[in-house]
């Protein structure tokens, strides 16, 4: 039977409440053989209860098999199952079955069943994202990292990385400033965005370029087994240096000619929205 509770449900990243499905039977076992117990999400889909899925790799197949069967039977679009590291063999029968990959991280991956045939799936993460600062002192002078693995087409590249689970534009740029670089700098605009095909692991990437406002002068990398060497570079010598890429000089010089892009203040839509935080440049 299908019992309505009122609940969370997240699946497309969205916090939201009101009336979700548990499907279940009245009775918690079939023989000797527990139940996986799965929430109706809003798109008529089922979300499996991890916390129901069973050791005994057995009974989770015929549990699972049941779902399925119960699945078709109420005529629902998808159903969703995680599954981590520990359970190779759980995975190993989801995929038998006729789930596929859906996502993953370093110990979950995500999987999915099409129930209707013609149902929308959403799409998976598609990029990753990574920042460049462009950072410049009361003396005109730009700061440039090196790299130990050298892969950048110039001697010297902006100072940048990659945006962690969570984390914000503001907090990401300067914590890579600083551990590329020693320097403490604070984010003054967004100065554009770049989005790239084929980037790692095959997946597109979306880069955002930012102008920071150096509080300090002197480099103390931090980050010694990724950068090489850090550097103040006079901007006009950066601009006629010949060994920097034509791609690095047009972004500094757009962010030093245009007005960029100002962070907007959300911080009263995030309880409304069910959000942690929200930036929003414009």
């Amino acid at each position: 039977m299908i019992s309505m509770v009122d609940e969370p449900t997240l699946r497309d990243g969205q916090l939201k409440y009101g009336s979700v499905g548990i499907l279940a039977h009245e009775k918690s076992f079939i023989g000797e053989i527990p139940m996986l117990k799965a929430k109706e999400d809003k798109y008529n889909g089922l979300i499996i209860d991890t916390e129901s899925i069973h050791t005994i790799v057995s009974d989770f197949e015929q549990a699972l098999s049941i779902l399925l069967q119960e699945a078709q039977s109420n005529q629902k679009n998808l159903i969703w199952l995680d599954l981590t590291t520990k359970q190779g063999e759980h995975i190993a029968i989801a995929t038998n079955l006729g789930f596929i990959f859906h996502n993953c991280e370093e110990h979950r991956i995500t999987l999915i069943y099409q129930v209707k045939k013609d149902a929308y799936i959403p799409v998976p993460p598609t990029h990753t994202i990574g920042v460049g600062a462009v950072v410049i002192n009361a003396k005109n002078e730009l700061l440039m990292v090196r790299d130990r693995v050298h892969t950048s087409s110039s001697i010297y590249k902006l100072p940048g990385g990659m945006l962690e689970h969570a984390e914000e534009f503001s907090a990401t740029v300067e914590r890579e400033v600083y551990e590329e670089t020693g320097i403490t700098a604070t984010l003054n605009k967004a100065v554009g965005f770049l989005n790239s095909h084929p980037f790692m692991y095959g997946k597109s990437n979306i880069y955002a370029i930012f102008q920071l406002t150096a509080q300090n002068n002197e480099i103390e990398v931090q980050d010694t087994d990724e950068i090489e060497e850090a550097i103040w570079m006079d901007v006009d010598a950066f601009f006629s240096h010949e060994e920097m890429s034509i791609f690095q000089k047009k972004i500094v010089r757009f962010a030093l000619e245009n007005k960029g892009m100002q962070v907007v203040n959300f911080e009263h839509d995030l309880q409304r929205l069910g959000k942690k935080h929200i930036e929003f440049y414009a």
